[in-house]
């Protein structure tokens, strides 16, 4: 009970660190953003088409750690794969619930078992188990843009045979249509409002959401206006084409079914038939899990496990 409590002590007396560190973080974030949005629409006002807007991603709430994680590379790749899963937190939290969650477990498994093999194993899953999360967010929410991709771009072919401009039917994707397209397409439409032009805006959604069908239509919409040409047509026709990729991903699904069971079953069998031979006999597994050469075949098992999960993903992975 005593190691419980000084642990639970220590895990408040960081929390409590962390807290006051990040406290009135949000006054000064509210104002840099007041502060933000006045120099754009002082901004909006100019007569240069290419006006470019400068934005300092916030990291950390803690500004020694802000400014010391703007110029890391993996840092902002960490901030880009947050916004594109429209996850409202920073890396430092991100990576802060990471440590945590890595220490945790840690300790929670030390009072179990002694064996460090399963501690590592634990702590580095439970670590690895945000991050997860967050490619999980990312990847559905990409897939939700995707889906209602079609339907926006006949929204926009319909708008632009109407006689609308093209500003006005970004507005309308903007407010006619669900979540999440709704929202990147109204950041495109108030970015070309704000001043930036057509391509750099376009250019900035593709960064938000890096979809090879979203960079087809881009392209297509980019060449019109050099070209020319009918942009309501080109645009009905893209979303033909990206429907007709649709269908043929669902026909290679269905015929892969049996396949991707098949893989489920050989992936999960070595696991299951470990934890039924260490229930059923417990002293036939002990030597596995005590003695240090058990340790060594169990890494290697693990490593090859994963590889042959990843060899299997990349040949069920078929791109159209």
């Amino acid at each position: 009970m005593i190691p419980f409590l000084v642990f639970a002590f220590c895990l408040f007396l960081t929390y409590s660190g962390y807290v006051l560190a990040t406290h009135g973080s949000e006054k000064k974030r509210v104002r840099l953003q007041a502060r933000l949005a006045e120099a754009l629409s002082y901004s909006a006002h100019s007569g240069d088409p290419e006006v470019r807007l400068a934005r300092e991603e916030l990291m950390s709430e803690i500004p020694l750690l802000n400014r010391l994680m703007v110029n890391l590379h993996l840092a902002t790749r960490l901030k880009r794969l947050l916004d594109q899963a429209d996850l409202h937190i920073t890396v430092t939290r991100l990576m802060m619930f990471s440590l945590m969650a890595g220490i945790l477990a840690a300790l929670a498994v030390s009072m179990l078992t002694p064996m460090w093999p399963i501690i590592a194993l634990a702590a580095i899953s439970a670590a690895v188990a945000p991050f997860i999360h967050v490619v999980w967010k990312r990847r559905k929410r990409l897939n939700a843009f995707l889906s209602l991709l079609p339907d926006a771009l006949e929204l926009i072919s319909r708008a632009l045979s109407a006689g609308h401009a093209f500003a006005e039917s970004l507005h309308m994707v903007a407010t006619e249509m669900p979540e999440p397209i709704a929202t990147e397409f109204r950041k495109t439409y108030e970015e070309q409002n704000l001043g930036l032009s057509l391509k750099l805006a376009l250019g900035n959604l593709y960064e938000r959401v890096p979809l090879l069908d979203l960079r087809l239509c881009i392209t297509a919409i980019l060449i019109q206006r050099d070209t020319g040409g009918n942009l309501a047509e080109v645009l009905e026709k893209v979303a033909h084409t990206i429907r007709e990729r649709f269908r043929i991903l669902e026909d290679l699904r269905t015929l892969t079914t049996s396949s991707r069971m098949s893989a489920w079953i050989l992936c999960g069998l070595p696991i299951f038939i470990a934890l039924a031979v260490t229930i059923m006999n417990p002293d036939y597994m002990s030597v596995l899990w005590s003695d240090p050469r058990g340790h060594k075949l169990m890494a290697l098992a693990c490593a090859l496990q994963i590889t042959g999960m990843l060899v299997i993903r990349k040949i069920l992975n078929i791109k159209i």
